[in-house]
């Protein structure tokens, strides 16, 4: 057999035929020796990388890797060179001769000598660059519609009056790597002068903001951007670099650091109103066709948003427009060719997740969408892809099987893309899972079903409002305002229905408060208070709102009038103690313009000694000693009138006299008529009525007022406030009658409900009347109401009068003998109290003690006192402790103890007293009473115990 002969270079025919191979191949092989320098390189090399193979040879092979990827390189070479994997196949960025860099795919392994020592690696380099940008293109394209999504959907999200730009930027700034987005609005103002203003901003981090520069704020248009309104007015673009343009637009934008930037207009059914910049900042880089164009889509979006805001025919139309791209587009983007090869073209990474199969398994088989469709959806599928101008944009729902079966929901929206001669080629489209959607649907269908069932049968009224109008009413609500059927409520408002609670501040209008009160008001225009609960839903797949009515018109009028009686009982502890305070001092000063009274006609009558004074002068004295006793006898019947009003929480019933009853009301509302009318009484002859005289004193005072404030102050004397009594039929009936302004027959039915009130907010809480009827039924009896508009009110009760009893007639006292003298001890706080009874039983030896431990001293020198008149309430011992002392240290001695008091008491006071059989005697004192008590006590000494 014949042998090759080596060529004198050293290399064999087989060996210069393999090197001829490499070197025609167009993928670069090489080999490295173990310090991974350059050992062999082909051509191919230089083709790669523009590197001549001989300047490379014998150096380090990561001089020619891009410093981004060198550390992740030396690994992948020391994991060889260590033997730990035995071939590597990796992506790698090498540097080229131009400055710039290429992406291929190495693949390598080691290489050994025939006794297995490491030589180094050897592989190739398969340039990808074109294969990386085809796919990074595809990524960054689904990166600017994904943004452009995002984008629409923020500014379908958008409410009446919110930031309409601001939410749209953020995206597009992220997606497009500029440094800065902005938008201008172009106006005109009112000397019709063009001008522009920046109105949102987003920036890169790091990028100082523009939009507080004043300069940027109503800048004339012309003459520095007139460039920019000519071309944008024709709906073109401005791009490039900053350096490339007019001198006028460089001073406006260098100052900025703009370096090269992209402007897209904002057009309005054909006008120009302002524009979207992209500002690059770090380099002078300029956009490409395609994100030219998908910036001008989100440009468009935006100028349809405005466009929605100035109408709403346009905001129909746009956002049905919009809808198809935004809010029904999903994640899968694809591109499906219908010539020659067949198929898709593009399938974004996200199909697998949702379909099941990848992108390589929709590039492999043109009709794989046929055979996962559900059978019921094939014609639509085919319609989609093959007739897409049939669809005309709108969205087609399709069901998919998985390849584990479970059915999937996708919503499409798609495009055809024609060629230049009008004809369709590919259908671009967008596909949303919306299984979850369907899902959350039928079981809203079923809720809704529930929802209904359930409001039917609830116990309260309840609405469901749409838009502010009422689409369902339950049966408890239809009947409780009084209507037949629900169709009577239907498109009307709830508000219509609802009017405010006096003093709890809420406003009324079609905005309710979550939780709030109001008066319901009903078809016949009686009012109930509802406690109004009102919150969000979807009811027949769209928003509503549901409010549910619980009536609590009882449990607020018992709250009131709880109130009303606290306050009162407030008003009463403080009365009676101003009484107390008036009765200590009204005691001796009336007791002491009695005695000098007295001494009066007993010392200076005419007769012997008084001839020197002139008799006017005595009369004179006289009359201003009885006046003075006339205006304390007043003081003290107002002070009677205060107590017995004080008390209208204590409920026992006794006989009481209607008169002196409103005598007591004339005399506390004698302020509120006096401005007003003159006051007439036309008292009839009428029995006692059993009642509470508190509460009947409440409700004739309201009466009495109302009346009175019915009549406009300024004109009394052509006004009146009537007081009749008469007796009908074993009743007693009261009327209060005035001459005011009267009361409107619409309201006339509902001035006893609860919380109603026709006077001004802060005049009235709607209680009075209702509270006057719950206090005259509860005594058996009836309020009736009169009226005529200007022409005055009258009121009238009807009380039921107690049978009449029939009483023996009394046998005449037998005169009494004229009594002992006794020893008699006075113990109260007040000297001039003490004092003042020392005078009035001056036939006795009378002792007085100003205080109760001083008392008790008293009696343990001598005990033997045949009456103590004791003041109930004392600062260092009370009435109470001073007889349990007595009764404990000297028994019987308690049972001569009769007690004094100015009216008020503390509770355990009032129930010691209600206990004890001793009398209480109230100050001011009447001085027979005075006298009759200590006379009994000392002539026939303390009743036997019972």
């Amino acid at each position: 057999m014949q042998m090759p002969f080596p060529r004198p270079d050293g290399t064999t025919p087989t060996e210069r035929r393999f090197r001829q191979v490499i070197d025609t191949l167009q993928e670069v092989v090489f080999q490295t020796d173990p310090e991974r320098r350059w050992a062999f390189l082909n051509p191919a090399w230089t083709e790669v990388t523009g590197f001549p193979v001989e300047e490379c040879l014998g150096r380090n092979a990561m001089d020619f890797v891009h410093p981004d990827d060198r550390a992740r390189v030396l690994a992948v070479c020391q994991s060889l060179l260590t033997r730990e994997r035995d071939s590597v196949q990796h992506e790698v960025r090498y540097l080229t001769h131009d400055g710039g860099f290429r992406w291929v795919d190495v693949f390598a392994r080691v290489t050994v000598d025939e006794e297995g020592k490491l030589l180094g690696m050897a592989g190739t380099l398969n340039d990808i660059t074109e294969r990386k940008r085809t796919s990074d293109a595809l990524a960054r394209r689904e990166r600017y519609l994904t943004a452009l999504v995002d984008m629409q959907q923020r500014l379908l999200s958008v409410q009446e009056g919110g930031d309409l730009y601001g939410p749209a930027l953020a995206p597009l700034g992220q997606a497009s790597g500029a440094s800065r987005v902005y938008v201008f609005e172009i106006y005109t103002d009112i000397k019709g002068t063009l001008l522009c203003s920046q109105r949102a901003e987003w920036c890169a981090p790091g990028v100082p903001a523009e939009i507080d520069n004043p300069v940027l704020q109503d800048l004339p248009v012309q003459p520095i951007l007139g460039r920019w309104a000519a071309v944008l007015g024709r709906g073109e673009v401005i791009t490039g670099r900053v350096a490339t343009f007019p001198s006028v637009e460089r001073d406006l934008l260098e100052p900025q650091g703009i370096l090269s930037l992209l402007v897209l207009p904002l057009r309005v059914q054909g006008r120009l109103v302002g524009f979207v910049g992209f500002d690059n900042c770090y380099e002078a880089r300029e956009w490409d066709r395609l994100e030219v164009d998908l910036l001008s889509a989100a440009s468009g979006a935006i100028s349809v948003a405005l466009e929605r805001r100035a109408s709403e025919r346009a905001l129909r139309e746009h956002e049905h427009r919009f809808r198809q791209l935004a809010e029904n587009a999903s994640d899968v983007l694809y591109l499906y060719r219908r010539e020659a090869p067949r198929g898709f073209a593009y399938v974004s990474r996200v199909a697998h997740a949702k379909l099941g199969l990848g992108p390589e398994a929709h590039y492999a088989d043109p009709e794989l969408w046929y055979r996962q469709v559900h059978p019921d959806d094939r014609a639509a599928l085919e319609r989609l892809l093959e007739s897409p101008l049939s669809v005309d944009g709108a969205p087609v729902e399709l069901r998919f099987l998985r390849p584990d079966g479970s059915l999937l929901w996708m919503e499409h929206v798609v495009a055809p893309v024609m060629d230049s001669a009008g004809r369709v080629v590919a259908v671009e489209g967008l596909a949303r899972d919306i299984t979850e959607r369907r899902q959350v649907e039928e079981a809203l269908k079923r809720s809704e079903a529930s929802l209904r069932a359930l409001m039917e049968g609830f116990p309260d009224p309840a609405a469901i409002e749409r838009d502010g109008h009422i689409v369902y009413a339950n049966a408890v609500l239809v009947t409780t305002l009084g209507f037949a059927r629900a169709e009577e409520l239907v498109g009307r408002r709830l508000s219509e229905f609802l009017a405010d609670v006096p003093g709890t501040g809420v406003a009324s209008g079609d905005s309710t408060p979550l939780t709030s009160e109001r008066r319901l008001v009903l078809r016949d225009g009686r009012t109930r208070v509802v406690e109004l609960a009102s919150l969000p839903l979807r009811f027949d797949g769209q928003p509503a709102v549901v409010s549910i009515a619980r009536d609590v018109t009882e449990q607020r009028q018992l709250q009131a009038r709880l109130t009303l009686a606290d306050r009162l009982a407030s008003v009463g502890t403080l009365a009676a103690g101003i009484a107390h305070e008036i009765n200590n001092p009204l005691a001796f000063v009336l007791s002491n313009l009695a005695f000098l009274s007295d001494e009066f006609r007993h010392h200076l009558s005419p007769g012997a000694g008084v001839h020197e004074l002139r008799p006017p002068d005595v009369a004179e004295w006289q009359e201003v000693l009885g006046e003075a006793c006339e205006g304390a006898e007043r003081v003290r019947q107002i002070v009677r009138q205060l107590k017995t009003f004080s008390r209208p929480d204590e409920e026992r019933m006794t006989p009481v006299d209607v008169h002196a009853v409103l005598d007591s009301v004339v005399m506390m509302a004698a302020n509120e008529i006096r401005h007003r009318a003159r006051l007439r009484r036309d008292y009839g002859t009428v029995p006692q009525v059993l009642a509470n005289e508190g509460r009947l004193c409440q409700v004739f005072l309201n009466l009495v007022v109302n009346a009175a404030q019915a009549i406009p102050e300024g004109s009394a004397h052509d006004h009146e406030v009537v007081l009749a009594t008469r007796a009908a039929g074993g009743q007693v009936v009261v009327e209060v009658r005035d001459t005011g302004s009267g009361i409107a027959p619409e309201v006339m039915g509902r001035i006893f409900d609860p919380f109603f009130t026709t006077k001004p907010v802060g005049v009235g809480t709607g209680l009075g009347l209702s509270i006057c009827h719950g206090i005259i039924a509860g005594l058996g009896g009836d309020i009736q109401v009169e009226s005529a508009v200007g022409r005055g009110s009258t009121f009238r009760v009807v009380l039921p009068a107690p049978a009449p009893v029939h009483r023996p007639p009394e046998a005449p006292a037998p005169v009494a003998p004229v009594a002992p003298r006794g020893r008699v001890l006075v113990v109260d706080d007040e000297p001039a109290v003490g004092r003042v009874l020392q005078r009035l039983l001056r036939g006795h030896d009378v002792e007085v003690a100003t205080s109760g431990r001083q008392a008790l001293e008293r009696m343990s020198r001598a005990p033997a006192f045949d009456a103590v008149l004791c003041d109930v309430m004392m600062p260092d011992l009370a009435g109470r402790d001073v007889y349990e002392a007595v009764r404990r240290e000297y028994p019987g001695l308690e049972r001569r103890f009769v007690f004094v008091s100015g009216g008020a008491f503390t509770a355990g006071a009032r129930e010691f007293l209600e206990r004890i059989p001793n009398p209480l005697l109230e100050k001011p004192f009447d001085e027979a009473r005075v006298r009759g008590a200590v006379e009994e006590l000392v002539r026939h000494g303390p009743p036997d115990p019972a």
